[in-house]
């Protein structure tokens, strides 16, 4: 994966939240995957299968996933199930966006949303995984990418 590649994913989250309001989310310096610290308490993944496989993940804080909600649906809906929906609507948009910029060869899959802060969540090892930091009106997410 080259600079291009990520930036192409940082894009994505950026276009995500300048739809949100005037409020831009920073995003910081991408850094190789360490031992799991930056996993949040509701994460989204994508598997991507294709010309390029790999991965890509949307990590955050219950707190952040519910300002994220009510400022794309309107409402103040903190539930399970509008958290579910949003983080995966999260990470599907995100990873929509790679797919129209890398074309046909890059399939997406259904996202699968995990709630509560996992012990870790193994990636592979034999490509480089970089995380992403977001911070968005004070909370803090990371985007993790993985794509060979």
């Amino acid at each position: 994966m080259n600079a291009a590649s990520i930036k192409t994913f940082v894009d994505g989250v950026s276009n995500f939240f300048n739809r949100l309001g005037p409020e831009a989310v920073s995003i910081g310096v991408p850094y190789i995957k360490d031992a799991g610290s930056y996993l949040g308490e509701i994460t989204g993944i994508i598997g991507l299968t294709g010309a390029r496989k790999g991965g890509i993940l949307i990590t955050c804080s219950y707190g952040m996933i519910d300002l994220i909600s009510a400022a794309y649906t309107g409402t103040s809906d903190a539930s399970s199930a509008a958290r579910i929906d949003m983080i995966g609507e999260l990470a599907n948009t995100i990873s929509g966006n790679a797919s129209d910029a890398f074309g046909t060869d890059f399939q997406i899959s259904v996202p699968v949303v995990i709630t509560g802060k996992p012990e870790g969540i193994n990636l592979p090892t034999r490509l480089p995984t970089y995380i992403i930091p977001l911070q968005w009106r004070g909370e803090n997410a990371h985007l993790v990418v993985g794509i060979e």
